[in-house]
């Protein structure tokens, strides 16, 4: 009998002990899912990777103009330009998985290739309020080119360094490496992609280009420039 009572005993505050752990376990998930519904209140309006990239690209537009307004020159009169979108030092960045970093504040340069020369603007861009301050300009001839590149550090830190002959060297860190990496990603993967967000690639083919030719390379720009042109006004 004694021991009939023990496991009646025993039973009943097993069962106090489920109902226990359950009502727990309902208002962890009802919490869980008030914190879910405050996050995505939270992140309701804010823009996907997309969105930022078509903001950038009409950053880079705008400064184009504005480029283009001050040396008095038409797209006609460029044979190439190029971007660099750089992070200010020290500035608050964020991504998503599988996208570039992104910064709420840029030091934009833009590359305008003519006949006379590089003409080069740089500014740094406020992409929460899209303002540009700290207007900065440089003209060089091709033949002051020296060398173009970009180097890397033991942590993935990228600089892109350009050396004109006179010995002045325009560097810009343009990946500040610590990848941060996420589910899915490999090692090397937000660098590279990154660094293509930054334009780093279509730079270097035009100012590598440049230091290694001078003019010859934009007299062959602009026979290709009028080879495709031609293609494709060829209504055939």
């Amino acid at each position: 009998m004694i021991h009939y009572a023990s496991n009646i005993f025993r039973g009943v505050l097993e069962h106090r002990r489920y109902a226990a752990d359950v009502a727990e376990s309902d208002r962890t998930l009802e919490s869980d899912l008030e914190g879910l519904a405050l996050w995505r209140a939270r992140m309701a309006d804010k823009p996907r990777d997309a969105q930022m990239a078509g903001w950038l690209d009409s950053d880079r537009k705008v400064l184009l103009g504005e480029a283009l307004g001050h040396y008095k020159l038409t797209m006609s009169d460029v044979i190439a330009h190029a971007f660099i979108e750089a992070p200010v030092r020290s500035t608050d960045r964020a991504r998503l998985r599988g996208g570039p970093w992104r910064y709420k504040k840029y030091d934009l340069l833009v590359f305008l290739i003519t006949q006379e020369g590089v003409r080069q603007l740089t500014v740094t861009l406020d992409f929460l309020k899209g303002t540009f301050h700290d207007w900065r300009r440089l003209n060089y001839r091709f033949d002051a080119v020296a060398s173009v590149g970009v180097s890397e550090s033991g942590n993935d830190e990228r600089t892109f360094q350009l050396t004109l002959v006179n010995g002045h060297e325009i560097s810009v860190e343009v990946s500040s490496g610590t990848e941060d990496l996420q589910e899915g990603e490999s090692p090397g993967t937000v660098s590279k992609v990154s660094l293509d967000a930054a334009g780093i690639p279509h730079t270097l083919h035009v100012l590598e280009g440049i230091a290694a030719e001078g003019k010859k390379w934009v007299e062959q720009q602009e026979v290709r420039t009028g080879k495709l042109a031609a293609a494709l006004s060829d209504p055939e």
